[in-house]
């Protein structure tokens, strides 16, 4: 069954959650223990806990208040729906999402609050209610769940396509190969690359050649135009170029600067 507590004027002692638990704050601020991490809690902000968490609420304000709302989630649906959204739920590596006073949480953040009213509540129809609005609440941390599996894929994509890219350089790669690499199309390539760095799959792997000529330059006694040629460069003139936007200096300045500072 549902529950609900009050903490308020007092530290909630230390637990290991044994439901799927959710901690709102009403009023004040409050600094909470999970699995030895320390959290702070503001007014109308929340922390869902999955079951087999530690948590102890460390110091909590004079005039604040918080909820603990535990529920099971496998008592809310029907069995055959229990199969599909909530045991593949129960065993995750996530254990924990803060809800943060942010536009984009002020939705589920009232679908707590109306959990909590109804548990409250003495009206014949509260339970039923309440356990409405924990259905939406186990809803949203099956979507979180969702989204980091979506973005574990999307991680694993950029780390193939970025060896791809180091092992590559040599070989001049293309966008279409680097997304081959990462399993995904060029126009998501791109986007990956936007959003985790901030620039392009080709500007990208425009750094990395350069950053391998300069290592070629101090390493060894290769000219600059066999570095180039090494380097899928279409004439010498382009690569000089190249290097000095990249670097600011000349390769041979940069090869000579470099013998400099090692004999001294």
């Amino acid at each position: 069954m549902n529950s609900i507590e009050m903490i308020r004027h007092g530290p909630l002692t230390l637990r290991v959650t044994d439901r799927f638990t959710v901690l709102l704050c009403e009023s004040g601020t409050s600094v909470i223990l999970v699995n030895g991490m320390r959290l702070t809690l503001h007014s109308r902000e929340a922390l869902l806990l999955a079951q087999g968490q530690s948590v102890m609420v460390e110091k909590i304000e004079e005039s604040s208040q918080m909820r603990l709302l535990e529920f099971d989630p496998d008592e809310l649906f029907h069995p055959e729906l229990v199969k599909r959204y909530v045991t593949p739920y129960l065993t995750s590596e996530k254990s924990i999402h803060m809800l943060k006073q942010e536009r984009v949480n002020q939705s589920i953040i009232q679908t707590i609050e109306r959990a909590v009213q109804h548990l409250s509540a003495d009206g014949p129809l509260a339970l039923m209610d309440a356990t409405l609005q924990c259905t939406v609440i186990w809803r949203y941390w099956i979507q979180q769940e969702g989204e980091v599996m979506k973005n574990e894929s999307k991680r694993q994509s950029l780390r193939l396509m970025l060896a791809y890219i180091e092992s590559h350089l040599e070989d001049k790669p293309t966008l279409a190969r680097i997304a081959t690499a990462g399993n995904v199309s060029r126009s998501e390539c791109c986007r990956l690359f936007t959003t985790f760095g901030n620039t392009s799959p080709l500007a990208y792997v425009q750094v990395k050649r350069m950053d391998r000529a300069a290592t070629l330059l101090m390493d060894s006694i290769e000219s600059v135009a066999d570095i180039a040629n090494r380097l899928s460069y279409s004439s010498v003139s382009h690569f000089v170029q190249t290097f000095k936007a990249h670097h600011s200096i000349t390769p041979l300045a940069y090869r000579k600067q470099y013998q400099r500072k090692r004999a001294e």
